[in-house]
């Protein structure tokens, strides 16, 4: 459930983190980072999901259980599973184009439209046989936790 992939890059001379939720494939962009937000890189993450949440209509109960149960901090790892990057790939993809075609908002890292456009989108899985929105999905799981 706190299983996240992560894409650092540059674009425009600037840093690009992509993040998607590996169970919903639910994305998360940050533009125009630097050396200081690295630094304080999970307190704004976590705020970052938070308000990605919130733009994609998930109950704030839902949002809360997911905080009060997310780790103290978080760990990384390299990715061995194929599927996930070509999937983190094609997030990438998205946002490149959405901050191509609309730019992005130079008063805020969040580039909470370019989320807002990835989550909207159909997804599929299993050669077009499961298809869904990566936000419905992410509140499909965000319910089961609360259960």
């Amino acid at each position: 459930m706190y299983a996240w992939h992560a894409h650092f890059l540059k674009r425009s001379g600037k840093n690009l983190l992509v993040l998607m939720h590996d169970l919903s494939r639910f994305t998360v962009v940050f533009y125009g980072l630097k050396k200081s937000h690295i630094k304080e890189l999970y307190p704004m993450i976590s705020v970052g999901v938070m308000n990605a949440m919130m733009d994609a209509g998930i109950p704030l109960d839902a949002i809360g259980a997911y905080v009060d149960r997310r780790p103290e901090s978080f760990s990384f790892n390299k990715t061995k599973h194929r599927t996930l990057v070509a999937r983190l790939n094609k997030a990438v993809e998205m946002v490149d184009h959405i901050l191509g075609t609309d730019g992005y908002h130079p008063d805020s890292i969040e580039q909470r439209h370019a989320g807002l456009f990835c989550n909207e989108l159909l997804v599929c899985e299993d050669n077009y046989k499961v298809c869904y929105h990566p936000e419905e999905k992410l509140r499909e799981y965000l319910e089961l936790l609360i259960k």
